[in-house]
């Protein structure tokens, strides 16, 4: 066997099952679905670097592994729907990284924050663009909170399975920022700029059921059945998978997206950020601290919370869900 080969029968293996620190994978051979779960146990679950650099070796290995997994010594299996969801109760993703954000900001760090919004996209990239595959059908399946950057990276999918406990909401206009990974172009392409400007300018929370009538949701289950939704959704789909991909393709051609899009964006947001005043970055604070009441055991909480700020008003709180 060639090198490159011995590499990729690697690559194929570990896609069976790995842990990559706040994600972790396992490969379901019955449905030939590779699921990709965010797991972020004992801080906030929001989009930091860590987790994008997690993100991005994963969607690499998929990429290198030529779209197959080694279930045994002799069995390859296409990976035919790669899944995306989270292992959060409650929780899909909280949105960017509101800490690191405001401290880069009040230090005027440029660098950094091009850093963070650049391996943002490129990791929005590499699942948008079907990690250079043809045969994989992309799902997102959202069971609680999804706010900002984490819509952004849910709309990554080609399909959309939401339980009703889902809510959605793009944030960042109460500190004066936009969401720049990509939120105005995959909404814009799914349920058109109307929606967009909407929900991003708007500010307000919706329901699952919201989102399915503005078409941004594909398909909403009852509560704890979304994982049995995806199930079927598959079985309901191998059927068609070869017209439903054409499909995909068809519209990707009719209204492309490009990589100078999303950088872009990216520069207009990094531009935004700068320009924050003091005020700004104190709603950003306030925020922060609301997560970190939710998930008390963040291991990186260093903003100090003595003094209670006063709450937002009508700021969409994040919620506490039963667990």
């Amino acid at each position: 066997m060639k090198p490159f080969e011995q590499g990729l029968v690697n690559y194929q293996q570990r896609l069976q099952s790995h842990d990559y620190g706040q994600v972790f994978c396992r490969f379901d051979a019955e449905r030939q679905a590779l699921w990709s779960y965010l797991h972020q146990p004992q801080r906030i679950p929001c989009i930091n670097h860590d987790l994008l650099m997690n993100l991005h070796e994963h969607h690499a290995d998929i990429q290198r592994s030529g779209g197959y997994v080694q279930t045994d010594a002799e069995t390859i299996l296409p990976i035919r729907y790669s899944v995306f969801a989270s292992a959060t109760p409650g929780y899909f993703n909280m949105g960017g990284d509101l800490q690191k954000m405001a401290a880069a900001i009040r230090q005027q760090d440029r660098a950094q924050l091009q850093a963070y919004a650049k391996l943002s996209i490129d990791v929005v990239a590499q699942r948008a663009f079907r990690f250079q595959l043809d045969h994989v059908t992309k799902i997102s399946l959202l069971q609680g909170e999804v706010l900002g950057a984490g819509i952004e990276a849910a709309l990554t999918s080609d399909v959309l399975i939401a339980e009703k406990q889902a809510i959605f909401c793009f944030p960042e206009l109460f500190f004066n920022m936009i969401p720049g990974m990509g939120a105005y172009s995959f909404i814009a392409r799914k349920a058109g700029m109307a929606v967009a400007d909407k929900m991003i300018l708007g500010c307000e929370r919706y329901t699952a059921e919201e989102c399915l009538e503005m078409g941004l949701i594909d398909i909403v289950v009852d509560d704890g059945e979304g994982e049995q939704a995806v199930h079927e959704f598959i079985h309901k789909n191998n059927k068609r998978a070869e017209g439903f991909l054409s499909a995909q393709k068809a519209k990707a051609r009719i209204n492309p997206l490009s990589y100078d899009e999303l950088k872009d964006i990216v520069e207009v947001w990094v531009e935004n950020a700068l320009r924050l005043t003091e005020r700004d970055l104190k709603v950003m604070d306030r925020f922060y601290r609301a997560q970190s009441r939710l998930f008390p055991d963040n291991q990186e909480s260093t903003i100090a919370s003595t003094s209670e700020a006063e709450p937002i008003p009508n700021a969409p709180q994040p919620q506490v869900v039963n667990q």
